[in-house]
């Protein structure tokens, strides 16, 4: 489905840049399409750069059935660490002190689900049915309850309905903001992060300009990742607000929506 008509659907795409939950890698089979993976093999056999951009940390997407695929790059927790085609670091921006402390009362108080991520590791303060089925909806274990380990913290999450936000976010330490990515989980990351922090970096290293680029997601936290490129597609299962503002609106993960958009824009 098209959300807004153009007649450039024969712009020169040399990268694209997928979201991980709902668009490559489906919850319902709980793997990565057939057609997706035929899809990225043919970008690559046509020099085209293919990067993951997600909310989740490295540890996490090794866990999940994506791992056999090759990326030229990984940008993860939001823009907050980017990774090579090796999975090594090209970029860090973890939190301050100050943002670090806030966020570690906020852990201690033990008032809602919070989980923190560290390089290395990612950890939760509670454990409640809300982070149950949050994990089970994502593929994912629940992460270990732990105390804070005094480690530079990268990102946070929030796990708590879409109603109860607004009183969360008031009480974000100041130079951050929330990011949703589920009905039940929003991560918290820097005021200047984001996934298209991460975009313009991997871009300037690869002196890629908007139109070259094209991106696929269907959270919240991919919409500015959509309208910064120059081909923005929503997902068919994406939720409601990401497909308002995305170019194209593609059919459903698991009815080979990102083949059809690349077939569409004859990417392939």
């Amino acid at each position: 489905m098209i959300k807004h008509e153009t007649s450039e659907n024969h712009k020169e795409i040399k990268a694209v840049f997928f979201d991980v939950d709902g668009t490559l890698l489906s919850h319902v089979t709980k793997e990565v399409p057939a057609s997706t993976r035929s899809s990225l093999k043919a970008l690559q056999e046509k020099g085209i750069k293919i990067f993951i951009s997600t909310g989740r940390h490295l540890t996490e997407m090794e866990k999940l059935p994506l791992n056999d695929l090759e990326f030229d790059g990984y940008i993860t927790l939001n823009g907050q660490l980017i990774l090579d085609h090796d999975k090594h670091m090209l970029f860090a921006a973890p939190f301050n002190q100050k943002i670090s402390n806030s966020l570690v009362g906020m852990f201690s108080d033990k008032k809602v689900p919070i989980l923190l991520v560290e390089e290395k590791h990612i950890y939760i303060n509670i454990v409640n049915d809300l982070v149950r089925q949050v994990q089970a909806n994502i593929s994912s274990e629940i992460p270990e309850a732990l105390a804070y380990d005094g480690q530079p913290i990268y990102q946070a999450c929030l796990y708590l309905a879409p109603e109860e936000e607004k009183a969360f976010s008031e009480c974000l330490p100041e130079g951050t903001k929330m990011v949703r990515w589920n009905g039940g989980g929003a991560d918290i990351i820097s005021a200047e992060g984001g996934k298209i922090t991460g975009m313009k970096r991997l871009m300037a290293q690869l002196n890629l300009s908007q139109n070259e680029i094209m991106a696929f997601g269907d959270a919240e936290n991919d919409i500015e990742m959509l309208q910064y490129a120059g081909i923005g597609v929503a997902m068919g299962n994406a939720v409601e607000s990401v497909k308002e503002t995305a170019d194209y609106i593609t059919d459903d993960i698991d009815k080979n929506g990102i083949q059809n958009a690349l077939l569409y824009y004859h990417i392939i």
